[in-house]
C-alpha cells in the first residue's frame, strides 16, 4: 500500500471520527491513538525559532524505523550506482541486454533487502 493510500484511509477516518461519531465510536480511536503517543515534549527554543517537539511511544519508534529504512534504501542505491558504473568502467557492461540485465537484478535485490532492513533496527 502507497504512503497516499495509508494517508488517505488515516484522514478519512479521522474526519469522519471528528466530525460524525459520538462519544462512544470515539472512545477506541481515542485509545489506539494513546498507544502510539505516550508523551510528548514541546520544547523552547532560542530567539523566534518554531519550539522543538519530542514525541514518546510506538510513534516514534516507527517514525526512526522509516527514517532508518530511507538511510539504508540510499546506502543501497549508492551502492549499486558505483557498481554499475564500475562496470561499465570495465567494459562487462558492454551491451544494453547486460546493461538492463543488471539493472533489473538490482531492482529484484531491494524489495529483498526492504525485508531485511527491520530486524537490523
Amino acid at each position: 500500500m502507497s504512503l497516499e493510500a495509508v494517508e488517505l484511509i488515516i484522514n478519512s477516518v479521522s474526519y469522519y471520527i471528528r466530525e460524525h461519531a459520538d462519544a462512544e465510536t470515539k472512545q477506541p480511536f481515542i485509545n489506539i491513538v494513546r498507544q502510539f503517543i505516550q508523551k510528548v515534549v514541546i520544547g523552547k527554543t532560542p530567539g523566534h525559532q518554531p519550539a522543538s517537539l519530542e514525541v514518546h511511544g510506538q510513534l516514534a519508534s516507527i517514525l526512526a524505523a522509516m527514517e532508518a529504512t530511507t538511510i539504508m534504501e540510499k546506502r543501497f542505491e549508492a551502492l549499486t550506482r558505483h557498481d554499475y558504473l564500475e562496470k561499465v568502467r570495465t567494459g562487462e557492461l558492454e551491451t544494453e541486454a547486460k546493461k538492463q540485465k543488471l539493472l533489473d537484478a538490482y531492482a529484484e535485490e531491494l524489495p529483498l533487502k526492504r525485508l531485511e532492513w527491520p530486524s537490523a533496527f
